[in-house]
């Protein structure tokens, strides 16, 4: 079973109460999320302390606004888990006292809570547990962006045009009794230059609540006009490829102002890498490279190319800054003709794939007689965690042994068929060991004078070779449609790439 197989039934409740309690979102929301495309929630999977747990974050889609965090903690000797919000500059010192997380009804185990998060940026939330087996905290990073604008539902968008006519008239009213009839002895009729006088007041009253409504308006307008300027939005990027026959280069340019000028925190290695380039071709589904350029200058990033045929791609750039921030630079190219160059510059972690997607009700091969094979939902449903699992054969019935790659087991990368969806997960999540090594090191006050990080030989991850029957990863698809799933391991020193076509349905 996946990490958060069993959690299926709090999940459901969980996310049945977010859809009656979620305002509908203008259709204006940015497709990239920080570090995921099309993909905002970040799930996590590991220990805290003596304890394992599984966590899903819901970011907010506004900022400020309300986190969703969803706890599987299935040790019996939890007592008690609460989550904390840690703004990447405050620190933990700075952060506010930890809520606690609530057992969610009819699901033992699972724990829910909710956050604020206040600003825009890097945050960490950090989980803790408590029981027998001690004191435990896990940290989850999460990057809070705002990517859409709450707009009033229809029903209430009536509700309110009718108490504002009421409350205008109210108004006028008012007005008009003030002048003339309370001017007027009981049981008297009104006098014609009275009734005049009054219908003048009423009529300036309006006038002026016309005008109050009028800039009211304006005023609403330009603050969402104002608001609308900080939805987040992917950086402007230029990818130039370069084939002199002997060795293919791609070079990825930042030309986003705000970059270019250093507005924007450094970059840091992220297993080791200080950039992660996916490339993915769209006109056919069977070519894919996963690739690791150097960062020449603060903005630019240029490495070789493997061998890959003609045709239109797809380009994610995963980077994460100092702050911990996760971001994905996505941009496309075209190649008229088909790169034949040497593939003797490659980083040894760099792999590529060209050939046909299996469907889940095969196995994929690995080379050496090794296979891959889905071992997840055959028809994966939108929101369903635990659907990415695989097994790992080979003749002789024993495990196979998977030396480490990049810190990990393994890696996978989650595409849907039109671009609109991409993630880069580990066994441990969405997110990059990077993001949680940038709070470590704030927290413990590992920074120079000017706010960079003091980088050291941190991040090691898996260091020695593990038989394997089984890897997973933590994730829920995130709306219906055609998916691309590659996952890639390191076997007898070379990086294996399967790569499976997944049909998710709603």
């Amino acid at each position: 079973m996946g990490p958060l197989d069993d959690a299926r039934p709090a999940l459901t409740i969980v996310r049945r109460l977010l859809v009656a309690l979620r305002v509908p979102l203008a259709l204006s929301m940015a497709v990239v999320l920080a570090a995921h495309v099309g993909s905002p929630d970040v799930f996590w999977s590991g220990r805290a302390g003596a304890y394992q747990i599984d966590v899903v974050v819901r970011p907010p889609q506004v900022v400020p606004g309300i986190a969703e965090i969803l706890v599987r903690a299935p040790d019996p000797r939890v007592e008690r888990v609460t989550v904390r919000p840690v703004y990447w500059r405050a620190g933990s010192r700075g952060a506010p006292s930890a809520d606690e997380a609530k057992p969610v009804e009819n699901a033992p185990g699972m724990y829910s809570g909710r956050l604020w998060l206040m600003a825009g940026g890097s945050y960490s939330v950090d989980v803790g547990v408590e029981g027998r087996a001690g004191h435990g905290t896990a940290t989850v990073p999460v990057a809070a962006v705002a990517t859409g604008q709450l707009q009033l539902s229809g029903t209430l968008r009536i509700l309110l045009v009718v108490l504002g006519a009421l409350l205008v008239g109210g108004i006028v009213t008012a007005v008009y009794a003030a002048v003339g009839e309370s001017q007027v002895p009981p049981g008297e009729a009104m006098a014609p230059p009275r009734r005049r006088r009054a219908r003048v007041a009423a009529s300036i009253a309006a006038g002026i609540v016309a005008l109050l409504v009028l800039g009211g308006a304006q005023w609403w307008s330009a603050e969402a006009k104002a608001y609308a300027s900080t939805l987040y939005t992917p950086l402007r990027t230029r990818v130039v490829v370069r084939d002199s026959g002997g060795a293919s280069t791609i070079t990825l340019t930042v030309v986003d102002t705000n970059f270019r000028e250093g507005r924007v925190s450094a970059l840091m290695p992220d297993h080791g890498k200080i950039a992660h380039l996916f490339l993915s071709r769209v006109d056919t589904e069977g070519v894919f490279a996963h690739l690791h350029p150097e960062q020449l200058a603060f903005e630019t990033l240029r490495g070789p190319l493997p061998p890959l045929p003609a045709g239109r791609y797809r380009v994610f750039a995963d980077v994460v800054h100092e702050t911990g921030f996760q971001r994905t630079l996505v941009d496309s190219l075209t190649l008229d003709a088909p790169l034949t160059a040497s593939t003797a510059h490659l980083d040894r972690d760099d792999a590529w794939f060209t050939g046909r997607l299996t469907s889940v009700a095969s196995a994929a091969p690995l080379g050496d007689q090794i296979t891959l094979a889905w071992a997840g939902d055959a028809q994966p449903v939108v929101g369903r965690t635990g659907v990415l699992r695989f097994t790992l054969h080979q003749p002789s019935g024993q495990p196979v042994t998977v030396d480490p790659y990049l810190g990990m087991t393994g890696h996978a990368v989650v595409m849907r068929d039109d671009g609109k969806v991409y993630v880069h997960l580990h066994p441990s999540g969405t997110s990059a060991m990077a993001s949680s090594l940038a709070f470590a090191l704030r927290d413990r006050g590992d920074t120079t004078p000017d706010g960079r990080l003091r980088l050291g030989a941190g991040e090691m991850g898996m260091t020695s070779s593990q038989p394997l029957r089984e890897i997973s990863f933590p994730y829920a698809f995130p709306s219906a449609g055609r998916y691309r799933v590659w996952v890639q391991l390191r076997i007898r020193d070379s990086v294996r790439t399967g790569g499976f076509q997944v049909a998710v349905k709603q």
